[in-house]
């Protein structure tokens, strides 16, 4: 294990762009970070996941850590984001599940089958339509799309994914918004 005490003259070299201090601030950030990720999401591929995203957001990011006395708490912080939006998807997809079995197991009235026969066809025709539109949308429209609906990130994350500013990153996903909307309206 690398000594983290020396973390401050790597993290220095790396500001200013020297990928070798790059390299061994990332070993050292790996080797701390991992066991704790790992101890909180006792899953080992997601921790891998987890500090790897966690990595490449501290590349991203360095130049905006203000005090190099406070490396440690922001990288954890950045980490902990990350297992919050995790855990976060996991449960939306584990009640996304749940909640189609639920749907698929009901036995319904013979009345009740009909509509719910309808419901499910009109769910499903418009989830084409939707699939559509967002297929017909320019490649940053459906990624801003996909970062703010689908993964729930904030601005300030979606700004740092694609090198833009939070405010310039809710102007984008505002317009993709609207653009979504146009080509729905235009199926109607």
């Amino acid at each position: 294990m690398c000594d983290s005490s020396g973390y401050i003259q790597f993290l220095v070299r790396a500001r200013s762009g020297d990928e070798i201090a790059m390299g061994r601030l990332a070993v050292l950030v790996w080797e701390r970070l991992y066991p704790f990720v790992l101890r909180t999401t006792l899953d080992r591929d997601a921790a891998e996941d987890i500090v790897q995203e966690t990595l490449l957001t501290m590349l991203r990011r360095l130049g905006s850590l203000r005090d190099d006395e406070r490396f440690w708490p922001w990288i954890y912080r950045i980490a902990w984001s990350k297992i919050r939006n995790r855990l976060r998807r996991r449960r939306l997809q584990f009640l996304y599940e749940r909640t189609m079995l639920v749907s698929r197991d009901a036995e319904p009235d013979a009345c009740d089958s009909d509509i719910s026969a309808l419901d499910a066809q009109v769910r499903e025709e418009t989830l084409r339509e939707v699939s559509a539109a967002i297929a017909r949308l320019n490649h940053q429209q459906r990624d801003i799309l996909h970062l703010r609906c689908y993964e729930d990130l904030p601005y300030t994350e979606i700004a740092a994914r694609t090198q833009t500013t939070p405010q310039k990153a809710r102007v984008h996903f505002h317009r993709a918004k609207k653009a979504l909307k146009r080509r729905l309206a235009c199926r109607v």
